[in-house]
């Protein structure tokens, strides 16, 4: 698909502090997007907080189906992913690093955060809304935001995982090789390799077996 076409579809894009006159569609996805022909990206959205002109925030493998929302509520925040994947409607939202490998398939309505967002104290969240509303109301989303009390770990799905419908994957957390987790669980903890996990939290279900793999 030629980049006008695939810009021409894309839904939502934020440049932060960037200014019109120095940036367009297309240098938008250049600079912060790297993905090869081979890949669809045409139903991807992106969102980036203030960018760091030229960083590549987003990286994409060859012959990969990507449907995803993609919002990066920090400069520091990076998502890699493989070959041969397919993210179907849903979202990941970074401030460090979510990595997804190859030959996932992870289904629609899913949610990846790699943090919590706001502090569990209410005294050092009590202002966030306000801040959050002042960077709406001076069209600078996300500028004073204090993450500083934030916890954050990377997110890790490992190659030839299959996640169902409506889950929510959280910080912290990797997925093993070729395990599959049941639509609308919570992972809250690591799944070892070749496990069905699901509920809320996700346990363990059983083992997949070699015959299986």
């Amino acid at each position: 698909m030629e980049m006008k076409s695939i810009i021409k579809n894309i839904l939502n894009f934020v440049f932060g502090d960037y200014k019109s006159d120095k940036i367009t569609k297309e240098s938008f996805f250049n600079d912060f997007i790297s993905f090869p022909s081979s890949s669809n990206i045409a139903n991807l959205t992106l969102s980036i907080r203030n960018p760091v002109e030229n960083k590549k925030y987003l990286i994409i493998g060859e012959n990969c189906l990507i449907n995803f929302s993609f919002v990066f509520e920090k400069q520091e925040g990076i998502v890699t992913i493989g070959n041969r994947t397919f993210l179907g409607g849903g979202m990941c939202v970074c401030i460090d690093e979510i990595h997804i490998g190859n030959d996932v398939m992870i289904s629609w309505g899913c949610t990846i955060v790699d943090n919590n967002s706001h502090s569990h104290i209410w005294k050092e969240r009590e202002n966030d809304v306000i801040m959050w509303k002042k960077g709406i109301d001076e069209n600078k989303i996300g500028k004073y935001k204090d993450w500083s009390n934030v916890k954050k770990s990377k997110v890790t799905i490992k190659d030839k995982v299959w996640i169902g419908f409506n889950c929510i994957i959280l910080k912290g957390v990797t997925i093993g090789e070729g395990a599959i987790i049941g639509s609308g669980s919570v992972v809250s903890k690591d799944v070892p390799d070749w496990t069905i996990f699901a509920g809320n939290p996700a346990g363990l279900i059983r083992q997949i077996p070699e015959d299986e793999r």
